[in-house]
C-alpha cells in the first residue's frame, strides 16, 4: 500500500475540518501507473477531492485504473474526482449529499444507499458508513485478486 500525492513530502489529514495527523507520502502522482497496484482506495473529505480532481495526473491515473477494470473505492466527497476524469457516464454510484447534482450532470445516476458497488466500484456517503463501505470494499478487492 502507497500513500500517492502530487508532491512528495507530506499531506496534511483532516479529520472533517479540522487538521489531524501528517502524512507521508510514498510516491507521487508522476511517478505511478495502474500496473503498479492491483486497486485504489479514494479518501474522503471535500478538501482534498475538490483538490485532487483539478490535477491531470490524477485524473490520468484514474482512467487507467478504470480501463484495467481494477476496483476502486470513493467515500464521501471522493467520487467528485471520478466526475472530474469523466467516468460516471452510465454508472451507478453514491456520495456525500453536495455532490449528487456533480454525479447526475456528469450523467451518471447518484443514490442515497451507505454502500453502492457497481462494477468494479464501491462508494458510499459519509463517514458513519466506513462499515459497510468497509465491508464491501474489502469484498471487492478480494475478488480482484
Amino acid at each position: 500500500m502507497d500513500i500517492v500525492a502530487p508532491k512528495p513530502g507530506q499531506i496534511q489529514g483532516f479529520r472533517h475540518h479540522d487538521k489531524a495527523s501528517m502524512v507521508a507520502i510514498d510516491r507521487t502522482l508522476d511517478e505511478v501507473s495502474a500496473d503498479d497496484y492491483d486497486a485504489l482506495v479514494l479518501p474522503g473529505g471535500a478538501l482534498s477531492a475538490d483538490a485532487l480532481r483539478i490535477e491531470p495526473a490524477v485524473q490520468a491515473v484514474l482512467e487507467q485504473v478504470n480501463d484495467a477494470d481494477k476496483p476502486i473505492a470513493a467515500i464521501c466527497h471522493a467520487p467528485w474526482e471520478l466526475v472530474s476524469a469523466d467516468l460516471v457516464w452510465g454508472r451507478r454510484l453514491t456520495s456525500y449529499f453536495t455532490i449528487q447534482d456533480d454525479i447526475r450532470n456528469a450523467k451518471g445516476t447518484w443514490t442515497d444507499q451507505e454502500v453502492v458497488v457497481e462494477g468494479n466500484w464501491v462508494t458510499s456517503r459519509r463517514l458513519s458508513d466506513s462499515p459497510a463501505f468497509n465491508r464491501e470494499m474489502l469484498a471487492l478487492f478480494q475478488c480482484a485478486r
